[in-house]
């Protein structure tokens, strides 16, 4: 008897982690209807599905916490965009619900408001504005419906601020800046981290092997970072650093762009998009660089993922089933160690 619904708590489970499959999504961004659209597809790349169908370009999408809404940076130009662009005329943030419905604009400013992405509480959205003037950016919070503004860099020596995300803890931020040096021969991009409360700004150790990094990711656990690196003159490639700025290993070797590198929620894949076909796609690779499968296949490029699997909590009306599956685990387990 003290085993009885042991059976059926293992056949719960096991639902439960198909049903959580199953419901995995990975935004990108693709210029297959003619500007860029941000998209939506299964975990496998399968069913591709538009959800901004917008004659300007919509760009650089990031999940809300609770996987219910997605943040995202649209330009006023119907034209542009494309892979490596902005998008041309002028940039504002904007929010839509998981179904690219029920849209809302946050900044409207005639600076360009670029690259949000929300913190990990969904109370903020970090995003790039040079809107005090002048040809240098910043990094930006304000909260979820576009209020109580605040400036979060002010270090002068901050040129081009890049590619902002939040530590799993949600007290810091990682960022890329190229950075006035009257000493320095040449331009590099290197990678900093924040307190959020705009306070003790520092560099992660500069590698000598890398000229220019991008879009740093922390993992999951909070020990690294995954971003972009280029060696020289050698085309971009993905690297792996700890955040103390030690222990670099690189991920892909490939002379072609690879770019755009984001982790899974368990931190045991990364995906990132690629033109090492001629083309840009959106690829999925293990966190050790092992096992590289392409998710996309289109002529025109995809680029720009983003990952979402919802939680097993999850309390919204599209997701009762998963939490009265959960509520019945939890209710055999007890019985199970009565």
């Amino acid at each position: 008897m003290k085993y009885k619904f042991f059976p059926q708590c293992l056949m719960l489970i096991t639902f439960l982690s198909f049903h959580i499959i199953g419901h995995t999504r990975i935004l990108f961004v693709s210029d297959r209807d003619w500007n860029s659209e941000i998209y939506v597809m299964d975990i496998d790349g399968n069913n591709p599905r538009n959800l901004t169908n917008n004659p300007k370009t919509d760009i650089n999408p990031s999940w809300s916490p609770d996987k219910q809404q997605i943040v995202f940076q649209r330009s006023s130009n119907a034209k542009g965009g494309g892979k490596d662009k902005k998008g041309g005329g002028n940039n504002d943030i904007y929010v839509m619900d998981k179904e690219g419905k029920n849209l809302r604009q946050l900044t409207d400013h005639p600076s360009d408001d670029r690259h949000p992405t929300w913190s990990p509480d969904g109370k903020q959205i970090a995003f790039i504005s040079n809107r005090d003037g002048g040809k240098a950016s910043a990094i930006y919070v304000m909260d979820t419906v576009g209020d109580n503004l605040r400036r979060l860099t002010n270090d002068v020596k901050f040129t081009w601020i890049d590619s902002p995300d939040w530590s799993p803890d949600g007290k810091q931020i990682v960022f890329t800046s190229i950075v006035i040096d009257k000493d320095a021969k040449g331009k590099s991009s290197e990678i900093y981290v924040i307190n959020v409360d705009g306070k003790n700004p520092r560099q992660v150790a500069k590698n000598p092997k890398l000229t220019w990094t991008e879009s740093p990711k922390w993992s999951p656990d909070g020990r690294q970072f995954v971003f972009t690196g280029q060696a020289g003159i050698k085309g971009e490639n993905i690297y792996l650093i700890d955040v103390n700025g030690k222990n670099l290993r690189q991920l892909t070797n490939n002379l072609d762009g690879n770019s755009e590198p984001v982790w899974s929620p368990n931190g045991r894949q990364i995906i990132f998009s690629s033109d090492r076909t001629g083309n840009y796609e959106v690829y999925m690779m293990d966190s050790n660089g092992e096992n590289l499968r392409n998710l996309t296949n289109h002529p025109a490029p995809d680029y720009q993922p983003s990952w979402f699997t919802p939680s097993i909590l999850s309390v919204s009306p599209a997701d009762n089933l998963r939490t009265h599956a959960w509520g019945q685990v939890k209710k055999t387990t007890n019985l199970v160690d009565d």
